[in-house]
This record gives C-alpha cells, sequence and structure tokens, in this order.
C-alpha cells in the first residue's frame, strides 16, 4: 500500500496509519479499517489500553480524540497558539503549546478523562522533544543548546528542573526515552561522522556508550520493555541488547526508513519508509513482513 506512514501500534498490534488525509488501522492480517478523513494530519497516537486515538492536526495545530467507531471530536487548541502532540500515557496525553509566545513552549500533561491538567514545565524555549519516565516523576526535555530534567516530586524547588547536559546547536543527544525503572534514560547521540547509543542515569548524572560506534546517519529506538535496542541505517535494521550493546541479528528492509515505532509489548517494530511502503520486523527473528 503506497503512500502509507505507520503512526503508532496498539497492545494488539495493529497498526494505525495514514494515507494522505485518510486515518485508518490495519490488524496483523492486513485487513484495513477507514476511521476518518482528517485534513492537515500530523501526528497520531493510540491512548494505551483504550480503543481511542489522540490526533494532531491542522495550522495551528491543534488535537482531536477519536473513539474508534465514533467521531472526532475537539481536544485542545486555538487560532491563536500551536498545541502539539509530544506524547500519551494511559488516559493521559503530554503536549506543547506556546501560549504566550510563539518560541515559548510550556509541556502540559492533561488528562483526557476529567480534564484537569499539569503545566510540568513552563520556563519557555522551543521544546523539541519530552519524554516522560513511566512512573510520571520525571520528564526528560530537549531544548535547542541543552537537556533538562524535570522532577514533578522534588525535594526542594532547585531540584524541580535541573540541567542534564549542554548541547551543541546540531547535532547532539535525541530520541529521549525511559527505561522501565523510570531512573536511566537513552539516546541516540550525533557526533560529525558518528553516532552512539548512550545512557543516562539520574542518580549518577553521567552519560554512558551503550551501542558506542555507528554510522553517522544511524537512529536508535529502545524498546517499551527496556530490554533491546532497534538501531535504523537507511535499508537496514539491527537489533541489540539494551544492558551491553550486544548486536543480536539485522535484516535488509524494503526502502530507506522514514520513520520507525516499537509496538508497546516490545516484539517487533513497524516501519514506514521513504517510499510510502511500510513493513513490520519481528524483534526476535529479524523476520520481515511487509504490509
Amino acid at each position: 500500500m503506497s503512500g502509507m506512514r505507520v503512526l503508532d501500534v496498539d497492545e494488539r498490534e495493529r497498526l494505525l496509519i495514514a494515507v494522505g488525509q485518510d486515518l485508518a488501522e490495519l490488524d496483523t492480517k492486513g485487513t484495513r479499517r477507514d476511521l476518518a478523513r482528517v485534513p492537515d494530519l500530523t501526528a497520531a497516537k493510540y491512548l494505551p489500553g483504550e480503543r481511542k486515538i489522540v490526533i494532531q492536526h491542522g495550522s495551528p495545530a491543534r488535537l482531536s480524540q477519536l473513539k474508534i467507531g465514533g467521531r472526532l471530536t475537539p481536544l485542545l487548541g486555538s487560532a491563536d497558539h500551536a498545541t502539539e502532540l509530544l506524547g500519551v500515557l494511559p488516559g493521559r496525553v503530554v503536549y506543547r503549546a506556546n501560549r504566550r509566545h510563539r518560541l515559548l513552549f510550556t509541556v502540559v500533561i492533561r488528562n483526557v478523562l476529567v480534564g484537569e491538567e499539569t503545566a510540568v514545565y513552563d520556563r519557555g524555549g522551543s521544546v523539541l522533544e519530552a519524554a516522560v519516565s513511566p512512573n510520571s516523576r520525571y520528564v526528560a526535555i530537549r531544548l535547542p543548546r541543552k537537556l533538562i530534567l524535570v522532577d514533578t516530586m522534588p525535594v526542594t524547588e532547585d531540584d524541580h528542573v535541573r540541567l542534564i547536559s549542554a548541547e551543541p546547536a546540531t547535532l547532539g543527544r535525541r530520541n529521549l526515552r525511559w527505561l522501565p525503572d523510570s531512573t536511566r534514560l537513552v539516546a541516540t547521540e550525533y557526533a560529525a561522522d558518528e553516532a552512539r547509543v548512550v545512557r543516562w542515569t539520574v542518580g549518577a548524572e553521567l552519560w554512558q556508550p551503550v551501542v558506542p560506534s555507528l554510522p553517522a546517519g544511524a537512529e536508535a529506538l529502545v524498546a517499551p520493555d527496556g530490554r533491546r535496542i532497534a538501531v535504523v541505517d537507511g535499508q537496514r535494521i539491527s537489533f541489540h541488547q539494551t544492558d551491553n550493546g550486544r548486536f543480536l541479528r539485522a535484516a535488509d528492509l524494503p526502502d530507506q526508513v522514514d520513520e520507525f515505532i516499537w509496538s508497546p509489548a516490545s516484539r517487533s517494530v513497524a516501519i514506514s519508509t521513504k517510499s510510502g511502503e511500510a513493513a513490520v520486523v519481528t524483534a526476535n527473528t529479524a523476520a520481515v513482513r511487509t504490509v
């Protein structure tokens, strides 16, 4: 199916896909279910454990919610500022909004059931990426020249926001993901001529290499269960152990990878290619199934 983007994967390994303005779902047998037509569709995520989807669309960006089998309903957004999806947690949405100034973003966690919100970071800056730890205590935020840690339960106010590391204007550490213990953060670190996977520990406050040497264009994501790391480079995907970086297995893909996403159970990786194709790679075997 050409022209496809894989947006997310749910607990039953159904794929949430976009084909033009159409949002659809593919089950593991490849059966397609059309969900909604969404103009200016940018991103969409399943709410964990629910048959609901949070969708970013429009310009300026806004968020809507879709109950599968139901209608698209507005969730957040305004004509005078952008509201952009950063991630999802059970029953909650993580988003950034620039209500005060177009370059000054606030990071907010919203309970979608009761509508309560917590602004976890409101010190401005162009928030490029945010990752919330599984226990919701820590939020790692990437700004243009630094990574910061937000502690939602600090011992003192000075501990609420603190520096993880200074970062270069380009390259640096990206693809932030927490391990299940909520104390270790994994990222892909880019230098001029190579990349590597690194890990930062909250208590020790230092970066350590995990997969020490990768091609400069490689991209890595740790699995939700924290056991393995998927690395894509061009038309190749490889899997490594998280504890020691040991290479496990690899596979060639139909085309260069555009985006890739782990399934919630960490059994497979769904990929979109630059030519608009999609595939699912089984982590245990590296078997590739085209969609």
